[in-house]
């Protein structure tokens, strides 16, 4: 007969709550993520302008305005590309220059503005095409747009 006994694990049992207090830590975050989402100003907040009036476009109208800026949109992208690196350069020089920074900050928020504006330009060409009937229907769809939300879902009143 053996007269050592097993020596305990008595990593076993904490391992084991360790475990536990995770998975509750989980399953708390993320049942709080949903009553938060779920019950917040953020749910019931209407989607972006922008995306909203292109959402609203009849299908049609929105392929040909996503083919005539997709040269401008491609464009941006190659720069995006180009200015983050860039950017990951200017955080890892020593010393650290900040105008560097701003300036690619600025470019891009002129960018967005370029690309923007030409998106509104190019809508608004189609709204002013588009006949009384068809611009009623349009704002009708709009009207829908909105009541869905950010997410496409439907609001609750």
């Amino acid at each position: 007969m053996n007269t050592d006994p097993k020596p305990k694990r008595r990593w076993m049992p904490i391992v084991l709550s360790l475990s536990l207090a995770i998975n509750l830590l989980i399953i708390g975050v993320a049942v709080g993520s949903v009553l938060r989402l779920k019950n917040s100003d953020h749910a019931k907040a209407p989607p972006g302008f922008g995306p909203a009036l292109y959402r609203a476009l009849p299908k049609e109208d929105r392929k040909a305005l996503r083919g005539e800026l997709s040269g401008l949109h491609g464009k941006g992208a190659k720069g995006r590309s180009q200015d983050f690196m860039v950017v990951t350069e200017a955080l890892r020089a020593v010393p650290f220059d900040p105008e560097t920074v701003t300036l690619l900050l600025q470019q891009q928020a002129q960018a967005t503005a370029d690309l923007q504006a030409a998106l509104q330009e190019k809508w608004l060409v189609l709204v002013t095409q588009m006949s009384d009937e068809e611009r009623q229907t349009y704002a009708t769809r709009l009207e829908e747009v909105v009541k869905r939300g950010p997410r496409g879902h439907n609001k609750k009143h």
